[in-house]
Parts: C-alpha cells; sequence; structure tokens
C-alpha cells in the first residue's frame, strides 16, 4: 500500500533551525524483526517481572493538550522501567545496530553523520494503557494569530527505535501478548483511503524514523495482556570534516 504525510504546520523556528538533520523524508516505515522468539521472551520476563515487583512508574510527559509536565493526565498511561534491568542491553544493542543500517535510507550515511544515544525508555502497557497522538521532538503550542504549531523541546531527539518484546494477538491471553495496543502513525495516510499507518507489533520487530511531527503517533489502548517495549533517541552529529 502507498502512503503519504499530513504536512505539519511548524513554528517559524523549527523552520529555520539549521542543525536538525536534512532528512529525505519517506511515509514508509520498514517493521523488520531483528531478535528472535526465546531472546525476546527472555528479555520480556525481566521486565514483567519487574513490573510485577513493585519497579515501575507512571510516566511523565509534556504532550498532554499544550500543558505543562504532568503525570498521566489522562494522554499516557504507560509505565516506565529501569533501563539498566538485567539483559536489556541486548535489546538495546540490536536497535543501535538497526538504526545505523536504517539511517542510510534516510540521507545520512555513516560516513557523514555520527549517532550518539541521548534517551532510552522500557515501557509497559497493560489493561487501558494508551499515549496520545505526539511528537517526539516536539510540542504543539499557538502562535500569535492563535494557530496550533509544532516546536522543538527536545532538540537532540533527531531519531527513535522502537523494539516491542511481546507480541499483538486477537484476543491477548499469552504472559507475553497483547491485545489492542496498534502503533498508529497519524500524519502518515492511505492515499486513497486516508487511513493512518497502523503498526501491529510482534516480538522481536523494531521501527526506526525520525523523531518529529512528520511522524506524530500514538498507541492505541491495550484491552488485554501486557505490551513491553523499548525505545531509544538518538541524535545524529555530523562527522567533522566529512562532504555530504
Amino acid at each position: 500500500m502507498t502512503y503519504r504525510f499530513l504536512p505539519p504546520r511548524l513554528s517559524k523556528a523549527t523552520i529555520e533551525d539549521c542543525s536538525a538533520p536534512a532528512w529525505r523524508l519517506s511515509p514508509e516505515v520498514p517493521l523488520v524483526t531483528q531478535l528472535n522468539a526465546e531472546t525476546c521472551r527472555s528479555l520480556a520476563e525481566v521486565v514483567i517481572k519487574a513490573h510485577e515487583a513493585g519497579q515501575s512508574w507512571e510516566s511523565r510527559t509534556r504532550y498532554a493538550g499544550l500543558t505543562p509536565w504532568n503525570v498521566n493526565n489522562k494522554f499516557r498511561s504507560s509505565k516506565n522501567l529501569p533501563t539498566s534491568l538485567p539483559s536489556l542491553s541486548a535489546g538495546y544493542d540490536a536497535l543501535h545496530a538497526y538504526a545505523h543500517d536504517a539511517v542510510a535510507g534516510m540521507g545520512l550515511g555513516a560516513e557523514t553523520h555520527e549517532l550518539t544515544a541521548v534517551d532510552e525508555q522500557c515501557l509497559v502497557y497493560q489493561t487501558g494503557d494508551h499515549i496520545g497522538d505526539h511528537a517526539d521532538d516536539s510540542a504543539l503550542a499557538a502562535n500569535e494569530a492563535g494557530d496550533a504549531e509544532w516546536s522543538v523541546i527536545k532538540p537532540d531527539r533527531h531519531l527513535v527505535g522502537i523494539l516491542w518484546l511481546t507480541t499483538q494477538t486477537p484476543q491477548g491471553t499469552g504472559r507475553h501478548e497483547f491485545a489492542g495496543g496498534t502503533f498508529r502513525f497519524n500524519s502518515l495516510v492511505h492515499q486513497e483511503t486516508g487511513e493512518p499507518l497502523d503498526i501491529r507489533p510482534t516480538a522481536g520487530s523494531m521501527i526506526v524514523f525520525p523523531a518529529n511531527p512528520w511522524f506524530r503517533h500514538e498507541v492505541l489502548t491495550v484491552t488485554a495482556g501486557t505490551r513491553v517495549a523499548l525505545t531509544r533517541w538518538w541524535k545524529a552529529s555530523p562527522i567533522r570534516g566529512a562532504s555530504r
């Protein structure tokens, strides 16, 4: 299927920002499988047991309807866990390796740009959990004319990668399964139907995409089971002396 962008309204400062990477934008986001089922079960079990042991906390967010920082204000209800949990480095290493491959198709080659991890999260979604529509580097704010536009609030977040450790199924009855919880790109829509691009995660699958409003997204409500995801953000820095 063929998709197209719904162009975002960007603030003047964002448009004029010369420090942001010059991405070669494509409305296609490949879903690839990089980890085997056994590894995913092992990592998911580490996360689920930590959550059951009370090691998780409510996610903070700044994307909720132009509000300041808040906790679980109906916009986001996922839970965070320490990214230092045992063995999770295997998941982040797989994400990092794929990001280096994927970024070349976005116009930033390994010979011209260096990826530096700047932030990461380990997230658990259970029944009723979700996150609303947002962009990972920006927030909506009203301009002088009263129109909502995107402004960068996290300038070091250039690229984002997500790895799922559990699988979406119709019923979500298994310990490492969930129902609902579709990852939806609201700014990427089907050329003919206008329907948004939906990603239906399976354990070991991952996506990488620019962390800007061209790729705004949400996680639909989980209706059963446990959805476990690892996320990492990178800054893409030009290599000194490299020609583009």
